[in-house]
């Protein structure tokens, strides 16, 4: 069959906007209109699985291309999107689908190789560059933190980018912050199995490839190809010019010995172009033009030896040159300081303004958490009313437009909680750096526990009723508060447990989970040194059952679906859990998982760091899900109608609605991490971490 000529190309590529792409597992992706094309194909923008679901980026092979070398770089690179994505990092543009769908448009059936991806916001680092030159040396570190950060991940995964240049970094704006991405990793090398083999010249990117990307095999292609890469990208971000300058259709062949043979650009030639703080800063120029020389040395061995360490270098020597409004007040390694922190439950962002008290005998004793003076007697919550429950048509509460988010309360300093619970009904506790708290006539109420209690190791609460509380944290600690204020240690025969999360069962018994670090073992089936994924059972008062899974280093959260016991932890880690045995039943991802619960239809969701989540089918397989964020996500809660909803770091709430989560919330009050939610039908309550409660319902 003949390939199609251009008139036809362009022809096919008006007519695929409002057609519907078929994927796996049967997703619909609805293409809307075309917002790039490339050598070897379109990328359209596309809702996922509905015409108003979740906004995401297709990438269409075009039909002329479709030879065996095309498609295989094109699935290669679907494929190392596929991996990457199991460890998710919010630098890296995030992988959802690969699949060919079978198109006929008014002719014979046309097959599409088709890729879906994240759907990035923002213009490319090279349109920002030839609309503005030079950057502010504040925006220049931090996108060189982002794409660092990115490239570490992929590095770590034994992949090659190989094609950095400014139009594969995506500026993405997200809650007004900028956010650099990395994208298109057709060129990949995987490092250990040395799957590519291209001919010279062949893919390479001039000006940003060095010499050995030339070298026909690639032998010598290894991380230190994108410290080169990376280093002309900073060089053109400081200087407005290109690192190794061409002439359009000059022979590739000089400009790559100049790249070989030629001196090292330096921005101290180049003082008019700078930004204005880094020109007034010339004693910090010849160490910087040293560091970038050294990056793009031609020879590979004497580069940096990763992404890393070229990244502090220069950041580090970029950060006293910024204005003083923007200076940091400490140089922390930019990979040290924006990692999260994987062993708590719920990181908070912000610290105390002041410790909480607890209950004396004055009534009136000065409490900084209260916005009115306290009651006499304080006792646990009152119920916060919802109303009546309402449904609403799942096209409207599916819309972002449809909620109106407002604050029920606001402390007047953060609390800097690690952990909240609603119950059912409405009742909200906390814990905070001095222990626990309830909310009760609109304030935060510090509730006694008994002196050898340290408040220091509790990592969480749940209700097991509306009247009654389990605490749990370090130490095998497990405790519960009744109404009256009562606290009752409950024994756990294994010692040196931390407990993680926790949840309630309709037969009243709750399920604690956790982990295991030790110096001998539990049982035979753990060696000595390792950690261990826990679950215990706590059933009319006392902890009558026990059992470890050494496959899952931690577990998080629990929940009942359908009827198994299934739990989430670190590593993607699912597992299978009755009264005396914990089943790995695999890893869903990479990732770390941090919430789990149930749906009606016995199916489950799940959900955790990086904007990560999953649904768990009845099968108990993993399925990976859109999300509208790449923010960690915290909290999980279920409605009554089975809707689910999420809620992450600074403020996101997100709806799951046809198989894609949908940011709903805009600007809250608060910028805390969402710690708890309660969902119904048409209101959703969810606890920040600086002690705001927020509020949404639908208006439509």
């Amino acid at each position: 069959m003949s390939l199609p000529d251009a008139k036809q190309l362009a022809g096919l590529r008006e007519a695929l906007p409002g057609q519907v792409l078929i994927g796996t597992g049967r997703v619909a992706y609805h293409l809307r209109e075309c917002v790039g094309e490339g050598g070897q194909g379109w990328a359209f923008r596309a809702h996922w699985n509905d015409p108003n679901g979740a906004e995401v980026l297709a990438k269409v092979l075009r039909p002329d291309v479709v030879g065996l070398d095309a498609l295989r770089r094109f699935q290669q690179e679907a494929e190392v999107l596929r991996m990457l994505s199991m460890l998710p990092n919010p630098h890296v543009v995030r992988f959802y689908d690969h699949a060919v769908a079978q198109l006929s448009l008014g002719g014979p059936v046309i097959a599409l190789p088709f890729t879906v991806l994240e759907f990035v916001k923002g213009p490319s680092l090279e349109q920002v560059l030839k609309s503005s030159g030079a950057l502010p040396i504040a925006r220049v570190r931090r996108i060189l933190r982002h794409v660092g950060q990115g490239l570490d991940t992929v590095h770590q995964q034994k992949v090659v980018h190989r094609d950095l240049k400014p139009s594969n970094i995506l500026l993405a704006t997200d809650a007004s912050s900028e956010v650099a991405k990395v994208t298109d990793f057709g060129l990949v090398k995987l490092v250990e199995l040395n799957l590519v083999r291209t001919a010279a010249l062949a893919g390479a990117s001039l000006g940003y490839a060095p010499p050995e990307q030339y070298e026909r095999g690639n032998k010598r292609v290894s991380p230190r190809t994108d410290v080169f890469s990376l280093a002309a990208v900073a060089y053109e971000m400081m200087s407005g010019k290109l690192a190794f300058p061409f002439m359009d259709g000059e022979n590739p062949l000089v400009i790559v010995t100049r790249i070989l043979n030629g001196v090292r650009p330096q921005l101290a030639k180049n003082l008019q172009g700078l930004p204005r703080e880094l020109a007034r800063r010339p004693d910090r120029l010849e160490a910087i033009d040293q560091v970038i020389a050294r990056a793009l040395s031609a020879d590979p061995a004497h580069r940096h030896e990763s992404i890393r360490a070229f990244v502090n270098e220069l950041d580090a020597l970029l950060a006293p040159v910024e204005d003083a409004e923007n200076a940091p007040k400490s140089l922390v390694s930019p990979f040290e300081a924006t990692t999260p922190n994987d062993r708590s439950f719920a990181a908070s962002s912000h610290e105390p303004a002041a410790t909480v008290p607890r209950h004396q005998s004055n009534p009136h004793q000065s409490n900084p958490h209260q916005s009115t003076p306290p009651p006499a007697k304080p006792e646990l919550p009152a119920t916060l009313p919802y109303g009546r429950p309402h449904r609403f048509p799942e096209a409207v509460a599916a819309q972002p437009s449809s909620w109106r988010f407002s604050a029920v309360a606001t402390p007047p300093r953060p609390l800097g909680l690690r952990s909240a619970t609603i119950s059912p009904s409405g009742e909200v506790a906390a814990l905070g750096p001095s222990g626990l708290l309830v909310w009760e006539r609109g304030q935060w109420q510090p509730v006694a526990l008994p002196r050898d209690l340290d408040p220091r190791v509790l990592r969480g609460v749940t209700w097991i009723d509306g009247k009654e509380l389990l605490l749990f944290g370090e130490g095998s600690m497990l405790a519960r508060v009744s109404a009256r204020g009562q606290v009752d240690v409950l024994r756990v025969v294994h010692p040196g447990i931390t407990f993680l999360g926790a949840c309630r069962v309709p037969e009243g018994d709750s399920w604690v989970v956790g982990e295991h670090a030790y110096r001998g073992s539990i049982t035979r089936s753990v060696q000595v040194g390792t950690t261990a994924g826990v679950v215990v059972r706590v059933s009319k008062g006392r902890v009558d059952a026990f059992a470890e899974c050494a496959g899952a280093s931690s577990l998080t959260a629990i929940t009942r679906a359908g009827n198994d016991m299934l739990a989430c932890g670190e590593r993607g880690a699912l597992v299978r859990c009755d009264a005396d045995r914990a089943e790995l039943l695999g890893n869903l991802c990479h990732g770390h998982l941090r919430g789990i619960a149930a749906l009606p239809d016995g199916t489950a969701v799940t959900v955790g760091v990086g904007g990560h989540a999953l649904h768990v089918m009845q099968s108990r397989e993993g399925v990976l899900e859109a999300v509208q964020t790449t923010r960690d996500l915290l909290s999980l809660a279920v409605a009554p109608d089975g809707s689910a909803w999420a809620g992450a770091a600074t403020a996101r709430l997100l709806r799951r609605s046809g198989g894609s989560w949908v940011r709903m919330s805009g600007d809250l009050p608060s910028q805390g991490n969402v710690l708890a939610i309660l969902a119904h039908e048409a209101t959703v309550r969810a606890v920040l971490d600086d002690g705001a409660l927020v509020e949404g319902r639908i208006v439509a």
